[in-house]
């Protein structure tokens, strides 16, 4: 019974490393880009601050879970600065990171500007194997806890009526020790961080006076897996109501809104359902948002 349990527990483990190696699949990502992007920090012009909660719905004990913190204003005609706050919880593991974001603005013409970004800040990531319950075994009686510097960069080019955006918000990829199983005896081995690329653009057209259309795409490449990548469209309806879907191809499909609750208040939620093999697993997964503008 306890070498099924050993068993099962490595199971989890590798979905936690795998995990750790690749960053949450935002559903909302496009109210809250300057997770991902440094350079959408203040490009609003209005300060912002975002509150984001997301859980994926499956089949195990502990389901993952991701909360998200982001402010960011506009300092002057060219500066802007954000602050961002992402904790990434997976079985026993979790990862905390907090980093700073700072921008700058050139104006290419009248209607268009490029904005480029640098992050930086600071990764912590812990796995709580006393939690197992099993600190009699060698293999999960030592918690693992490590930080690194993490540096990301950025580029945003908007128009009046479209935007491109290209980004890598962690090129310091750090380590993580894991145990494992070999011949007969407790093994170490490295396992690190894959290098994130995110690329996406969209156009606005204006259908009439109370609705706007966004079709857009969105992608992640993650080195030695497979692309993601978003296929969208948004409607706004009288700047008051956007509602959206979404197809991750080979993956899911996404349905959202984000509602205008108050002048300067939005709510948001996102939900995804999963089409592919994971579906066995995997349910679903809920995100949700609450947006605060300020002046």
């Amino acid at each position: 019974m306890k070498n099924i349990s050993i068993l099962i527990l490595f199971f989890l483990f590798s979905v936690t490393l795998f995990a750790q190696e690749t960053a949450p699949n935002y559903l909302l990502y496009r109210y809250n880009m300057n997770l991902i992007n440094p350079a959408y920090a203040g490009a609003n012009g209005a300060g912002a601050l975002n509150l984001g909660f997301r859980k994926q719905a499956m089949d195990l004990e502990d389901e993952p879970v991701t909360q998200m913190a982001s402010y960011s204003q506009s300092f002057g005609e060219n500066v802007g600065l954000g602050l961002s706050l992402v904790n990434d919880k997976v079985f026993v593991s979790k990862q905390t990171d907090v980093a700073v974001d700072f921008s700058y603005k050139l104006q290419m013409a009248p209607t268009t500007n490029l904005y480029f970004g640098l992050k930086a800040g600071l990764s912590m990531y812990n796995i709580d194997f006393n939690s197992l319950g099993l600190n009699n075994d060698p293999l999960f009686n030592e918690n693992v806890s490590t930080s690194s510097p993490l540096v990301g960069v950025g580029a945003y080019l908007k128009g009046s009526r479209y935007y491109v955006h290209l980004s890598s918000p962690n090129l310091l990829l750090s380590e993580v020790q894991k145990p494992t199983l070999g011949a007969g005896q407790v093994e170490v081995e490295g396992v690190s961080e894959k290098l994130h690329l995110y690329v996406g653009g969209g156009y606005r057209f204006k259908v009439n006076n109370d609705l706007d259309l966004t079709p857009a795409v969105f992608s992640r490449i993650v080195s030695d897996e497979t692309a993601l990548i978003d296929l969208s469209v948004t409607a706004d309806i009288s700047n008051k109501l956007e509602l959206g879907f979404s197809h991750r191809l080979n993956s899911s499909f996404i349905g959202s809104f984000l509602l205008k609750v108050m002048d300067k208040t939005h709510f948001g939620y996102a939900y995804e359902a999963t089409i592919s093999e994971l579906n066995t697993v995997a349910t679903g997964t809920h995100e949700f948002i609450v947006r605060f503008n300020f002046n």
